[in-house]
């Protein structure tokens, strides 16, 4: 075991280390389901309706896997590893199913991307919910879970840029996000995430050890669901998924077969890596000053104002890609703030289980939160594209007009903005705060059930 204080701040090494992996997963996770059904859609002539039904199978049946890979991490935590076992088994399963889904046969279908599409899924759900229970293991202080998830976030900014380069590479016959740039990608992912992997689980800390008593799986969904704080968490969690769900699902299509602006992907992900980049530093700053639960609640609702300026957008128009690149770089601030808060959050609701209970869940709080927003989101894209698909909306058929339109409107804008504002409401008044996490920390510390790992 490995020495640890966990209310010490992780050397600037250790942290970059750690959050490291989430380079390769992110780069690799970044086109799953803004880009890549809409390729699909395209080349393989699956229909709008077909995708979306896929989508929301898959992401929902992976949902259940996350909480019974949760349960099984918290139960074997103090074998073959840790989280650290589990973590390196799925990265290395991450790398055994890439290519088959982002380099598809010629005769590829929506069966097989069903197929893979839960595998890959599956892969990542091993490596995604031990890697975020070490995240909250590695300390029990309120502000340093907030350095560690932004630490991650910008590596998640760094994938996203690295993502929006690949297109423009010398080598590619186009400057368009095609399964020839996602060859590339896969081979990146192939090559750089196991020696990541090993790395991190070789010299990071394993960080607080908690010693508490068995429990069952159907134990902790009562527990969970009688956690009123965590509710309040995982609703404001859904909406905000539902609201980045719609407009992403059809995002690429709005850009690419609405406005006319496929080609100019490449800087349009590009932009995104700067916006997100700027964003996480802004967040950096402001988690330093102000509840986790506010600032969630303030980019919510900036998030709802970006949709809300989209929508004036028309092909054709005067300067319309800046005006795109101008709102595409405002929500990015916002909601890449969004996208990491819960993964420091769910630790304090961890924490206050821990002290109402005596049962250690970390891993299974990550669990319900990564279902709670996979599921949302498969709801999410699936809803946006449904609604796309009745309004007689299909790709590469422009010009639109009519219900077409009328259609396209509501799925990339109305949806989203709506389900922003939902989450900002709901999250605002969220009763863990700093104050009342230190009173949690110094409680559990007294029953000394988390302890320094040795």
């Amino acid at each position: 075991m490995i020495k640890s204080k966990p209310s010490n701040r992780l050397s600037w090494p250790l942290l970059v280390l750690f959050a490291l992996p989430t380079l390769p997963m992110y780069l690799l996770r970044g086109p799953a389901f803004g880009i890549l059904p809409a390729l699909y859609s395209e080349h393989f002539a699956i229909s709008l309706g077909t995708m979306s039904l896929v989508l929301l199978l898959v992401r929902i049946f992976d949902g259940f896997l996350d909480v019974g890979v949760g349960w099984a991490t918290d139960a074997t935590y103090d074998r073959w590893g840790g989280r650290k076992g589990w973590f390196l088994v799925g990265s290395l399963l991450t790398v055994a199913c890439v290519f088959k889904l982002y380099v598809p046969p010629s005769d590829a279908d929506a069966g097989y991307f069903a197929i893979w599409f839960f595998i890959a899924y599956f892969a990542w759900t091993i490596n995604e919910i031990p890697y975020g229970a070490w995240a909250v293991d590695l300390t029990t202080d309120y502000r340093e879970r907030s350095r560690i998830a932004v630490a991650r976030q910008y590596f998640n900014v760094a994938s996203g840029a690295l993502l929006g380069l690949i297109p423009l590479l010398w080598f590619l016959p186009t400057s368009d996000m095609n399964f020839d740039a996602l060859h590339v990608l896969a081979w990146i992912v192939a090559v750089t995430l196991p020696p990541i992997s090993v790395l991190c689980i070789k010299y990071v800390p394993r960080g607080v050890a908690v010693f508490t008593k068995r429990h069952s799986l159907i134990d902790s969904f009562r527990a969970i669901r009688a956690n009123r704080a965590c509710m309040r968490f995982l609703i404001a969690s859904a909406f905000a998924s539902l609201g980045d769900a719609a407009g992403s699902a059809v995002g690429f299509l709005l850009l690419d077969s609405y406005l006319g602006l496929g080609g100019a992907i490449g800087m349009v992900l590009l932009q995104w890596g700067v916006a997100a980049l700027a964003g996480v530093g802004i967040a950096e700053w402001l988690l330093k000053r102000y509840e986790k639960h506010r600032v969630f609640a303030w980019s919510a609702l900036g998030c709802a104002c970006c949709y809300l300026a989209f929508m004036p957008l028309r092909p054709g128009a005067p300067n319309v890609l800046f005006f795109y690149l101008m709102c595409s770089f405002a929500h990015t601030m916002f909601y890449i703030v969004i996208d990491m808060l819960p993964s420091t959050m769910v630790g304090d609701l961890a924490d206050y289980d821990l002290m109402k209970s005596g049962v250690q869940r970390t891993a299974q709080y990550v669990s319900v939160l990564t279902f709670v927003r996979k599921a949302t989101f498969g709801i999410g894209t699936s809803l946006s594209l449904l609604v796309l698909s009745q309004f007689g909306f299909e790709a590469k058929h422009a010009p639109y007009a009519g219900d077409a339109l009328l259609g396209l409107r509501l799925s990339a804008f109305v949806l989203p903005m709506s389900f922003f504002l939902i989450a900002a409401v709901v999250i605002w008044s969220f009763p863990i705060t700093a104050r009342l996490h230190a009173v949690i920390q110094r409680r559990n510390a007294r029953l000394g059930r988390a302890v320094a790992a040795d």
